[in-house]
């Protein structure tokens, strides 16, 4: 059982890396210090991330900020705020808030107090082994015992849609999860998005592993298998190492909106072991993502995951159409723009990152044939929308499939 502590009044944190004591983290005098234990260097392990190579000289923050790694190791959107409000500190204090998460945060990296074993730290929530069916639940239990509540409650704080979004990691029947709610500004955004991760299952790509369960109110919810997490031969889980376009790029996750789809693409591919799979691999997540309306695939949604030492994308993640919502532009500029565009735009974007035009036409191609039928099905009720935001969302998709056309 874990001691009551108050992640506050914490100095220094022990950093982990696939389980062993890596790091530290210390805080004094207005700094943040992470330092590699000499033991650690002596021994050769991997590095704690990409941006934070093996030496022995310390990085320094200022101002209560972790380096970049570590701060997008934090929860987004609703989840960020309700750890904010519990944790009774500031949005700067990123160690506090670190330190109230970091027992289980997504990859093999784990951020612990000073002295505690590194067997603690089980996720917040988790169902009983005797709960056969999420049809038993209520989600606003699950809600309230990882200390989120009414999700009405809590008010984004971002114009995209991400910023506002609510998913809780969950383990369930042994495995890792996340499951995603319904949030009261996107109506059937739970359908939104399990329609549009079935479809890109058709792509030449990994795709996240999820399905909608309903709780015993019928209220629905996505619970998406987590990608960093795999249970061994002996039942046993097990970390993965998975960094996002941000902690790649070393950017904040302020700034994950702050760079373009051309800097994304060679970060992903500068650390993977396969370069032109890698940047096909973005390019078509970034030309389905724009045929099916997602305007917010950011740095932060698209990740690398580090299997038997080398670096591939990882699959697909965070997919719904964002233009239902009133969100009709990229994330990242893409050849220079956000809106408008077109075949020979993702041609120029290829062409930049040294992606060879047969490759990306070949992958343009693969999408729009993915995606033949959307238009109708979602002009049939696919995804539930009213028909005001349906309207809109066939309008779209139309104009766009004739933009990435031959």
């Amino acid at each position: 059982m874990r001691q009551a502590i108050d992640p506050r009044d914490v100095r220094r944190a022990q950093v982990l890396k696939a389980g062993r004591p890596a790091a530290t983290l210390e805080r004094a005098d207005g700094t943040v210090t992470f330092r590699y234990d000499q033991a650690y260097l002596e021994e050769g392990g991997p590095p704690v991330a990409t941006t934070l190579p093996l030496t022995d000289e310390p990085v320094v923050r200022a101002g209560g900020a972790v380096p970049p790694f570590f701060a997008n190791l934090l929860p987004e959107g609703r989840r960020l705020t309700a750890l904010r409000r519990s944790v009774k500190t500031s949005a700067d204090d990123d160690m506090s808030l670190l330190l109230a998460v970091g027992a289980d945060p997504v990859g093999d990296v784990r951020v612990l107090p000073e002295g505690w074993a590194p067997d603690v730290g089980e996720p917040v929530v988790a169902t009983t082994s005797s709960t056969a069916s999420f049809a038993e639940l209520d989600f606003s239990d699950l809600l309230e015992q990882a200390g989120v509540g009414d999700p009405s409650a809590l008010a984004g704080v971002q114009d995209k849609v991400s910023g506002r979004m609510l998913s809780l990691p969950l383990v369930h029947d042994g495995r890792g999860y996340l499951l995603k709610f319904e949030v009261p500004e996107f109506p059937h955004v739970v359908a939104n998005e399990a329609y549009f991760l079935g479809l890109a299952r058709r792509l030449r790509h990994p795709v996240a592993s999820a399905r909608v369960v309903h709780d015993r109110h019928e209220r629905p919810a996505l619970l998406v298998e987590r990608f960093d997490r795999e249970v061994t031969p002996t039942g046993e889980m097990r970390r993965l190492a998975v960094e996002d376009g941000a902690q790649l790029l070393g950017l904040y996750p302020a700034d994950k909106y702050a760079t373009t789809s051309e800097t994304l693409a060679r970060g992903v591919a500068a650390v993977t072991a396969a370069r032109p799979v890698a940047l096909r691999a973005v390019f078509t997540q970034l030309a389905y993502a724009w045929a099916t309306g997602n305007g917010d695939l950011h740095a932060k949604n698209l990740s690398v995951l580090q299997r038997s030492g080398e670096w591939r994308v990882s699959p697909m993640y965070d997919v719904p159409s964002t233009v239902p919502y009133g969100d009709p532009t990229a994330a990242l500029p893409l050849a220079g723009r956000r809106e408008n565009l077109t075949r020979k735009a993702f041609l120029e974007f290829a062409e930049t990152v040294r992606l060879p035009e047969r490759a990306a036409t070949r992958s343009l191609d693969d999408v729009l044939l993915v995606t033949e039928q959307v238009v109708d099905e979602v002009e049939a009720g696919a995804i539930g929308l009213d028909p005001r935001r349906r309207g809109d969302l066939v309008r779209t998709l139309r104009r766009r499939r004739r933009d990435l056309g031959a």
